[in-house]
């Protein structure tokens, strides 16, 4: 049974006719125990009839073309809303290229021991491909590169077999991503700072991932634990999910106001 409060709020569709018939007959039960609804409800019921009765409002035709002038006259003198603002066109942006590669290129040089088996070399040149594919689109990049890049760093922890779980060696990993990472966003930051803001933000976010993933493709080449499948996956493929969630968290951040 319905309470007084909700009886207030389905009177006037019981009047009208307009309630269903279970909450009809829930209403008309509640009125005949409460004197207060059904005191209500009859006022209700007597205003309706009263105003039913009463006769349509007339507008002369003067008052009409008055209010129609000036409705015309406030609309005429309303501030027209600026013209959207052309999307600016995309340009290719070179520094988060040159950062990835120049990042793959020292990690590798600089390594104490590099793998000779080509399964390792071909894995390790997809994922620079991936970063370097990523840092070229750094104009356009969006949350769908975010996701391509985490994809792209799991499917290649996939690669590797059986192993423990290595923790020292997996912080050296880790930092190596972190670092490619930070480096090359931050030389992006340097080379396209004076943009506009939403263009940077994309700039730097795509710079990021695409250096995580060159860390992630150099790994795939230097480290000795690379083919231990639980090392892989929580280093390597963990430290770009952490590049990506800081990229997704810099592209979904509202642009300031004013420029």
């Amino acid at each position: 049974m319905p309470t007084c409060r909700q009886m207030t709020e389905m009177a006037s569709d019981r009047v009208e006719g307009h309630l269903g018939v279970f909450a009809r007959l829930a209403f008309d039960r509640h009125l005949a125990h409460c004197d207060g609804c059904a005191a209500y409800a009859r006022q209700l019921e007597a205003t309706l009839r009263a105003l039913g009765r009463l006769p349509e409002p007339e507008i002369s035709p003067g008052l009409n073309q008055a209010l129609l002038d000036g409705f015309g006259g406030w609309s005429a003198a309303r501030p027209s809303s600026p013209a959207p603002r052309p999307a600016p066109a995309w340009r290719f942006t070179p520094w988060p290229v040159i950062g990835a590669a120049a990042a793959l290129a020292l990690l590798l040089a600089f390594a104490r021991q590099r793998s000779q088996a080509p399964g390792d070399w071909l894995v390790g040149s997809a994922l620079a491909a991936a970063a370097l594919a990523m840092a070229a689109a750094a104009g356009r990049f969006a949350l769908g590169g975010v996701a391509a890049a985490v994809a792209a760093a799991v499917a290649a922890a996939l690669a590797g077999g059986s192993g423990p779980l290595d923790a020292a060696v997996g912080a050296e990993c880790l930092a190596v991503e972190l670092g490619a990472a930070a480096a090359v966003a931050g030389g992006a930051w340097l080379g396209a700072g004076r943009g506009p803001r939403e263009g940077v933000r994309r700039v730097v976010a795509a710079a990021g991932v695409a250096g995580a993933l060159a860390g992630d493709a150099a790994l795939e080449i230097t480290c000795r634990a690379h083919g231990a499948l639980p090392h892989a996956l929580v280093f390597h493929g963990g430290g770009v999910l952490l590049v990506a969630l800081a990229a997704a968290t810099l592209l979904s951040a509202r642009p300031a106001s004013g420029r």
